[in-house]
């Protein structure tokens, strides 16, 4: 029996333990939220929405557009997602739909029971996408053992629990079941040669680009999966001269062709850009920062990845075809995904758009353990392998709790929260650093400068005089809860398509060190008749105090959505609510109209 376990199903076992340590995992975060559970947010909601206003509202020909995740065409509001998501999560939504009904809930597609399935959503492709996976490397022909040590790294070396497990609203973890389903059956065509498996292929690479279209780039991994050029060539002439591409063709379009049934039911159109003012900037990718940044580098946040790195260059030795082809194929993908203008991917953990296609990093992971003959090299390799997962997961508990920034690390912050757990690091990181949105039209409509040692003259407009005597030539908020606010009585010229973007710089000196960051810096926005409707806050430090009598400059970008009316108010201030003990000095203000 052991050594039947051991020979021949070690890697099922292993899927079969991350299967019980991942459900483990949400079902404790299901007890400890109750009714409170919630896994469709974010991004999710946008995916997601395919489904209750198909099924539950009956609402696609009616949904407004709102900039976030509707966005209008021929004055309807289209869903910016593509549907893809949606009908991946479509069984387990049904399956949502009933459990609804019989426990008397809201019909509306969000209540518990909705939020409940769609967890067991992503936990279900999570072990479809390692089944697959061991399925490619079965068909490669390494061992059980390696199979398995792939596997585990996968999962707990890099950010696809994640996306399994806590944001399954996502669509990564439904894109990497495909991704890996297609390779799967792509390399078993090529070696069975059988028409089914060829259409099943198709079927995969369908949903993939149904999911998101960017991710179609995965057919330029085929040569790497077929391994040699005299297998690519065979397989391709298999496929043309076989009479079989008209049909694989006829699959992916009928696929495809959900997504313009669900264009035309919101708009009555059958393609559009649903990403209105969104796009790449193909002459300037931030391949740099996608990798290697402190904000969001794969390398950092999931820095097993730097096997798959050793993976490419050990397999050069065995296969120059199929190093080249894995090679071209990677600088294409990193070159796509870091030309999205929004190289980061707004709030996530690491780079999420890499999670689909972790089955063809797993590969490269495979060949590089495969290469570890003498028994040294495997202690030394799997001492790094215990380091690196063992990081990861520290991050990834981080992440979950809040110590580090789901959108605006640096290394300042990734110094001081490095290692930590302990709940006194939870949500204490400040600044704020939104990134300009893609092509857009800059006008500065507002600039102040505040040095608190100049006061205006008394009816001279711009004009400042000195202070005969400076007593204090900044504002002190020792022990004083406001000290420093500022108004703007906005006109046409702050009125735009897509919003303000205010930038601040501001200096901050400590008189203690502290380890709470609660100072606020508050843009409060009210219309003509005082009547809030935006309120956005963030602590003034990037971490909390760790110097005293030392200036320090802060920088702050703080994107804010359109105004409304010609005559709303802008108010900024510092509130400090704990009453720390620090001074400002030298706040300038610039505000930004975006067209």
């Amino acid at each position: 029996m052991i050594n039947w376990i051991k020979s021949k199903s070690i890697s099922l076992l292993t899927i079969v333990f991350i299967s019980l340590v991942s459900g483990l995992l949400v079902f404790s975060v299901l007890l400890k939220e109750k009714g409170n559970y919630k896994v469709i947010a974010s991004d999710g909601i946008g995916y997601y929405s395919y489904l209750p206003n198909t099924f539950n509202n009956y609402s696609l020909d009616n949904q407004t557009p709102d900039n976030r995740f509707f966005n209008e065409v021929n004055g309807k509001g289209v869903n910016k997602y593509y549907s893809g998501t949606a009908v991946s999560m479509f069984p387990f939504f049904v399956l949502g739909h009933g459990m609804a009904n019989l426990r008397g809930e809201k019909n509306e597609g969000f209540a518990l029971s909705y939020q409940v399935v769609i967890s067991f959503a992503g936990w279900c492709y999570l072990l479809g996408g390692l089944l697959f996976f061991r399925g490619v490397l079965k068909l490669f022909g390494f061992s059980e053992a390696i199979i398995s040590a792939s596997i585990l790294i996968l999962f707990f070396g890099t950010n696809l629990m994640v996306y399994a497990l806590w944001q399954p609203s996502m669509s990564h973890v439904y894109s990497f079941f495909w991704v890996s389903g297609f390779l799967f059956f792509i390399k078993k065509y090529s070696i069975k040669n059988n028409k089914s498996t060829l259409y099943w292929a198709a079927l995969f690479l369908g949903m993939v680009v149904l999911i998101r279209p960017l991710n179609g780039i995965i057919i330029f991994a085929i040569p790497f999966i077929l391994e040699s050029k005299a297998n690519f060539n065979s397989t391709l002439r298999s496929i043309f001269f076989k009479k079989r591409l008209l049909v694989s063709v006829l699959i992916v379009f009928a696929i495809l062709s959900i997504q313009s049934v669900f264009w035309y039911l919101q708009c009555g159109k059958l393609w559009v850009w649903s990403y209105g003012n969104e796009g790449f900037e193909f002459a300037n990718p931030h391949w740099i920062e996608f990798l290697f940044s402190f904000r969001k580098g794969a390398l950092i946040y999931s820095p097993i990845l730097f096997l798959s790195i050793a993976g490419a260059i050990v397999l050069v030795r065995k296969n120059r075809f199929q190093t080249i082809s894995g090679i071209l194929f990677s600088i294409g993908l990193i070159y796509l995904l870091s030309s999205w203008w929004n190289w980061y991917y707004g709030p996530s953990f690491g780079q999420r758009p890499l999670v689909e296609f972790y089955a063809f990093s797993g590969i490269l992971i495979a060949y590089f353990i495969n290469f570890l003959n003498s028994k040294w090299a495997q202690i030394s390799v799997g001492i790094l392998v215990i380091g690196l997962v063992s990081l990861n997961l520290i991050q990834t508990y981080q992440f979950q709790k809040g110590i580090i920034s789901s959108w605006d690390m640096n290394w300042e912050k990734y110094q001081y929260t490095f290692l930590r757990t302990d709940s006194d690091f939870e949500n204490n990181l400040g600044g704020n650093n939104d990134i300009m949105l893609y092509n857009a039209d800059i006008k500065t409509v507002y600039s102040k400068e505040f040095d608190f040692e100049y006061r205006e003259k008394p009816n001279s407009g711009s004009k400042y005089e000195r202070l005969d005597k400076i007593e204090i030539g900044y504002r002190d908020y020792s022990n004083r809860e406001f000290n420093f606010d500022h108004q703007i009585i906005t006109n046409e010229e702050f009125i735009s398509s897509r919003g303000i973007y205010i930038q601040v710089e501001m200096d901050v000196l400590d008189k203690e060190i502290t380890n709470i960051n609660e100072a606020l810096f508050v843009v409060d926005i009210t219309d003509s008749n005082g009547q809030n409707y935006h309120y956005y806050t963030f602590p003034i430090r990037s971490i909390p105090a760790q110097e005293i009598e030392q200036w320090k400059t802060e920088y702050y970008n703080i994107e804010i959505p359109e105004l409304r009316n010609s005559g709303d108010r802008i108010k900024v201030y510092v509130w400090n609510k704990e009453k720390e003990s620090f001074w400002i000095d030298n706040v300038k203000l610039k505000v930004l109209a975006i067209d």
